[in-house]
């Protein structure tokens, strides 16, 4: 028991230096990306140290994976600098053994972590995004033919979208039961607030009228309008969703007969989120306890980002390009980390070999 509290004191130290180091340089570089847009509209100081503030769950979440990795390279490669990992040996617990309990203790913080990171920074960030696009005045859509979207027997083409609340040039092609086109309807703004949306200046042509009638409306108060659900799936980050969100999501989209795969593709992302960290310090293991152990730190922390880097890219562009071949999304977010567990337990056996072996 005394060397599993002195591992876990030791990994969580370097983990604790690394992700306040590497949080701190995302935050510096967040505020001064922001500084290009000071005094646009009503975007002033106050407003961009709001939006950093706001988004600093997700800067700690995105380097979390990072601060694991770099952590345990700087914090256990200066115990094996020191060779405390062989004292450990002569107590009777093998290199095996130490790397079981590092990395169970990993995974179960990482699964604490991430299941209350996944309650604070969609929020935050949802917050966050929304002062600076009200602020700018910005559109969250930048397609010059706008988004579609399919709700039932309507397909809706929005021109431009500002927030779920506030979307600018709605148009909506209704069809009837024998998918038949029986209107289509035209409203320059539509505002949600109070629970209803709050639509400007509509102008609806029933098509199957003969002739064909117009009506127009310079305001109506409706509680049925679009689904914001719909407008979030287009337009949220996967950061700003929780994976209650996104199974929602992935439940309307098939409620609807439209295509889901992006959604489970999130939504295994996030499942996988602590397994993919502690590949990662699996990935690390090797230059641990290897014939690297000896190495200093800096030599550790430059290897660490070279693995973190390559995990990076590797995860990002392989689960869209099998979205792209058509692959079963689970399989898309399994593929990358069973290829890591494979390279990791082959580079662990022959770095072992010359090392404390």
């Amino acid at each position: 028991m005394i060397i599993y509290i002195y591992l876990l004191k030791r990994f969580l130290l370097g983990v604790f230096v690394s992700i306040t180091v590497l949080v701190s340089i995302e935050i510096f570089f967040s505020f001064t990306a922001e500084l290009k847009y000071l005094n646009h509209g009503n975007y002033d100081m106050l407003t961009i140290i709001k939006y950093t503030v706001l988004n600093l769950p997700k800067s700690i979440e995105i380097m979390y994976p990072y601060a694991i990795l770099i952590g345990s390279m700087l914090s256990l490669g200066a115990m094996a600098s020191d060779h405390e990992f062989i004292a450990m040996q002569a107590a009777g617990i093998s290199v095996m053994k130490v790397m079981s309990i590092v990395i169970v203790q990993a995974f179960i913080i990482s699964c604490i972590f991430y299941i209350i990171s996944d309650s604070i920074v969609p929020e935050y960030s949802s917050q966050a995004e929304q002062k600076k696009n009200i602020a700018l005045n910005k559109k969250i859509v930048f397609n010059k033919n706008g988004i579609w979207l399919k709700d039932k027997k309507s397909f809706i083409k929005i021109d431009e979208v500002y927030s779920d609340k506030n979307l600018k040039g709605i148009t909506l092609y209704k069809y009837d039961s024998n998918n038949k086109l029986f209107s289509i309807t035209y409203i320059k703004d539509a505002t949600y607030k109070d629970k209803s949306w709050h639509l400007y200046e509509i102008n609806e042509t029933f098509v199957q009228n003969n002739p064909v009638k117009k009506d127009y409306n310079k305001y109506i108060k409706s509680r049925e309008f679009i689904d914001r659900k719909l407008i979030n799936i287009k337009t949220q980050k996967s950061t700003n969703l929780s994976l209650l969100n996104v199974i929602q999501n992935i439940q309307y989209l098939d409620t609807n007969g439209l295509d889901n795969s992006i959604q489970k593709k999130i939504f295994w992302e996030k499942i996988f989120k602590p397994i993919s960290t502690v590949i990662m310090l699996f990935l690390s293991m090797p230059f641990i306890f290897g014939r690297h152990r000896t190495t200093n730190a800096s030599k550790r922390l430059i290897l660490g980002l070279f693995i973190g880097i390559g995990f990076f890219i590797t995860t990002s562009i392989l689960p869209n390009l099998g979205i792209v071949f058509g692959i079963i999304p689970f399989l898309n977010v399994l593929l990358p980390n069973i290829i890591f567990i494979i390279l990791g337990r082959y580079l662990l056996d022959y770095h072992l070999e010359a090392g404390l072996r």
